[in-house]
């Protein structure tokens, strides 16, 4: 009982850890968020280095598809390993009832994340993704590549929400 009790109690000091904003500008999810653009496969083209892709040489890709449920959607990530292996996870969220950008990924039994559609290309042909605390961010794209301009626009995107664009890193796509 007490590994219980000291399980919940680290889990909710984690998820409190998590919440906290980063100091300076408070970023926003796009306003609507077109679930038929969203769903699909997008290549990562740029993202914060975080500890889960840290062993991630290139070839991440992320695919949305619809959850079996009301309002939920599921996210698959994968990405190359060294020597021809890969690696993916599957974690489950929560679309905004009210259709903006603001979702939600389920952690940990029902600890919940903010995972946020910061901005969009009016064609839906890049993305700007991350968490409101500034820990995370992705630029992702439809295609395996971005032209210099899109990837410019899509870095001032994130600059807007409060991100150092200098810290992402490039992710090599070769399919």
């Amino acid at each position: 009982m007490k590994h219980v009790l000291r399980l919940s109690a680290l889990a909710i000091l984690f998820a409190l850890w998590a919440a906290v904003p980063a100091p300076g500008q408070t970023p926003a999810a796009v306003a609507k968020l077109d679930l038929n653009q969203f769903i699909g496969t997008w290549y990562v083209i740029e993202r914060l280095p975080i500890h889960r892709e840290k062993l991630c040489l290139g070839d991440e890709m992320v695919l949305y598809a619809l959850g079996d449920k009301h309002d939920t959607f599921q996210v698959v990530t994968s990405c190359a390993l060294k020597g021809d292996n890969s690696n993916f996870w599957n974690e489950k969220g929560k679309l905004d009832p009210a259709g903006s950008g603001a979702l939600k990924l389920r952690r940990f039994l029902i600890l919940h994340s903010k995972y946020w559609v910061f901005a969009n290309a009016p064609d839906y042909a890049w993305m700007v993704v991350g968490t409101p605390n500034h820990k995370s961010l992705w630029i992702l794209s439809k295609a395996t590549t971005l032209a210099p301009d899109a990837l410019s626009a899509a870095a001032a995107q994130a600059s807007t929400a409060g991100f150092d664009p200098a810290k992402l890193v490039k992710i090599p796509q070769q399919k």
